[in-house]
C-alpha cells in the first residue's frame, strides 16, 4: 500500500524541470548551439525524447561526438544561452501550494540538483524558494553529470532514515538518484522527459503537481 505524502518527514526536490518549468528554454538553448554549428534543430517533443544524464549523451544522440574539451565548450555555450533567458521561466503550476502543504504537514525540504551550486542557490533566491530548503545541493560544475554519488551524501547529511524521505523528480535519472538513496520517489511528467520514458521504472508517475496537491 502506497504511503501518504504526509507520512514522510522530508522531501528532496530536483530543480530543473521538476519545480522550474524550463524544458522549453533548455530546448531553445540547445537549438542555439545546433544552429550556430550548422546542425538540424530539435523540436520540444524530440528534445524530451533524447534528454538524459549525463547530458553529454544528449549531444551523442544527435550524432555529435564531442570529446572532453569540445563538450566543455558546448556546456559553456549552453549555459550562456540558458542564463541569458532563465528569468523568463516560471515555476510549474501548484509548486508553492504543494511545498506549503507538505510543510504544514510537518515535512522539511531540500534540493538535489545537477545545476551548478552557486547558480542554483542564486536562482532559488530569485524565485523566493530558498526559505523552504534546509539544504541546497547543486553540482560542482556546469556539465550536468550524475547525481547518484551526491544523493548518497545528501541523505547522510540529512540525518534521516530512507523510509522518512520522499524524492520528487522529472527524469529517469532522478529515479536512479532516489534508488541510490534508498528512498521512495515520485516522478512528474511535466518536465524534461515524456511520461512514456518514466513508466516502468518502478516508481510513481504523475502528470503534474495538481494531482499531489489534491492528496494533501
Amino acid at each position: 500500500m502506497r504511503k501518504k505524502l504526509t507520512d514522510y518527514r522530508h522531501a528532496v526536490w530536483d530543480w530543473n524541470g521538476t519545480l522550474l518549468d524550463d524544458t522549453w528554454l533548455c530546448c531553445e538553448s540547445l537549438n542555439r548551439i545546433l544552429e550556430q554549428d550548422g546542425h538540424p534543430l530539435v523540436d520540444p517533443v524530440r528534445y524530451r525524447q533524447i534528454f538524459r544524464f549525463p547530458v553529454i549523451k544528449v549531444y551523442q544522440s544527435l550524432g555529435l561526438t564531442p570529446d572532453e574539451a569540445s563538450f566543455r565548450t558546448m556546456s559553456h555555450r549552453f549555459v550562456s544561452a540558458y542564463e541569458e533567458r532563465k528569468a523568463e521561466c516560471r515555476l510549474h503550476p501548484h509548486t508553492e501550494r504543494l511545498i506549503d502543504g507538505l510543510t504544514a504537514a510537518g515535512l522539511t525540504h531540500s534540493v538535489l540538483s545537477a545545476y551548478e551550486r552557486n547558480l542554483l542557490v542564486a536562482t532559488l533566491g530569485h524565485y523566493g524558494l530558498d526559505r523552504h530548503f534546509i539544504k541546497m545541493c547543486g553540482g560542482d560544475d556546469i556539465h550536468a553529470g550524475s547525481k547518484e554519488a551526491r544523493a548518497r551524501l545528501h541523505l547522510g547529511d540529512l540525518g534521516l532514515r530512507p523510509d522518512e524521505v520522499l524524492y520528487f523528480g522529472d527524469t529517469d535519472h532522478d529515479a536512479e538518484a532516489a534508488a541510490a538513496m534508498g528512498v521512495d520517489c515520485v516522478l512528474t511528467a511535466h518536465g524534461h522527459q515524456h511520461r512514456e520514458r518514466l513508466e516502468g521504472l518502478g516508481v510513481r508517475v504523475v502528470d503534474g503537481f495538481a494531482e499531489l496537491v489534491a492528496e494533501l
